[in-house]
């Protein structure tokens, strides 16, 4: 197979065939003989040997320089057999970005994989999204409400607990938000100082921790790490049904996010996308001093100051309609004027969720 058949190829099975901006991406990811491996997978190495007329080691190695990258994706981690190209844009996006304690790069090198990424995703894959975003009948995705702002509510389930969804899992990693970290690393603004916030879980954990991508943490170290990033006014987001159990747990922000981001670029609704939780912020009036903190921290805009009757300081109100119930503003509310209230029942959330596509 020629070298340029070969990016084509593997563009091509991510939709991709005729992208200038994603055969520049693979092209930086891999030399020319990696990409004619890559493209050969998922046959075994003493096929692509035999079938490329290389020694059989160095198609181990490069499949290894692969699997580093964030390329390659074996079945068995410890051992690299049964490896395949990456599935989608989402796993090679998220897997090449992803380079938390990995030096694989020097600081300009990196800055140019993040910069071909920019442009592929703002000008190409963005716009598709969004595309496929107008076909959901259900959002796949719910928000699940910061534990310390609902925590003394009575009907809290499981799968919307932070608490019990850590809990739930065997193995948990920290790993860089790549979205944040792409998009600061490139001088965007964020507010948010967390880019090390994206959890990986049981299989996910166990990819990180081997590839050098991830952290690996205790129960109580991610209870922490949650709560400084509740602090920091993201939003945890999580499968929109009653299960227990996810690869990635992803908190975000309006500026970055590879879902939430387009969404606002390209004004769609994110409840196409995102499920409200069950509950929503409601303001005492008596007690709120106009501080304004809460719609500082409102990404959802639902959040506004308002002239009340008989004081002279405007107040904070909620729109319930665009309201999420993430709690956000509850945890930063210094006079204790905001706080949670149930507003929908358990069966808000479904059984089963719609399947999430890439």
């Amino acid at each position: 197979m020629a070298t340029a058949d070969a990016y084509a190829v593997l563009a091509e099975r991510h939709g991709y065939p005729k992208s200038a901006r994603y055969l520049r991406i693979l092209e930086f990811l891999m030399t020319p003989q990696q990409a004619r491996i890559a493209a050969d997978l998922p046959s075994t190495p003493e096929e692509i040997a035999e079938r490329q007329g290389i020694p059989l080691e160095m198609v181990n190695s490069e499949i290894e320089a692969l699997f580093r990258k964030g390329v390659v994706f074996p079945k068995n981690f410890e051992t690299r057999e049964f490896p395949r190209f990456a599935r989608s844009v989402a796993q090679l996006h998220d897997a090449t970005q992803s380079i938390l304690d990995i030096e694989l790069y020097d600081d300009e090198t990196k800055k140019e994989l993040f910069r071909l990424w920019e442009d592929f995703c703002e000008e190409e894959w963005y716009p598709d999204r969004m595309a496929d975003m107008d076909r959901l009948v259900n959002p796949p995705m719910r928000i699940v409400a910061a534990y310390r702002a609902i925590k003394d509510l009575p009907d809290v389930q499981p799968f919307e607990d932070m608490r019990q969804i850590l809990k739930a899992q065997e193995s948990i990693d920290v790993c860089s938000c790549t979205c944040r970290k792409r998009r600061t690393t490139l001088g965007m603004d964020c507010e948010h100082s967390h880019d090390v916030n994206c959890f990986q879980f049981n299989r996910g954990a166990e990819y990180a921790t081997i590839r050098g991508t991830g952290r690996r943490l205790t129960y109580e170290q991610a209870l922490e790490l949650v709560d400084e990033i509740e602090e920091d006014g993201l939003v945890h987001n999580w499968r929109n049904d009653r299960g227990m159990h996810m690869t990635v747990f992803c908190s975000c922000c309006i500026d970055c996010c590879m879902i939430w981001h387009p969404i606002d670029t390209h004004q769609k609704n994110i409840g196409m996308y995102w499920a409200k939780s069950r509950f929503q912020a409601e303001v005492d009036p008596e007690l709120c001093n106009g501080c304004q903190t809460c719609v500082d921290r409102c990404m959802f805009d639902a959040i506004e100051m308002v002239k009340a009757p008989g004081s002279k300081k405007l107040k904070a109100t909620v729109d319930p309609e665009k309201c999420f119930g993430c709690g956000v503003c509850v945890l930063k509310c210094e006079p204790a004027a905001l706080h949670m209230k149930t507003v929908r029942p358990p069966e808000h959330i479904p059984e089963v969720g719609a399947a999430l596509g890439h």
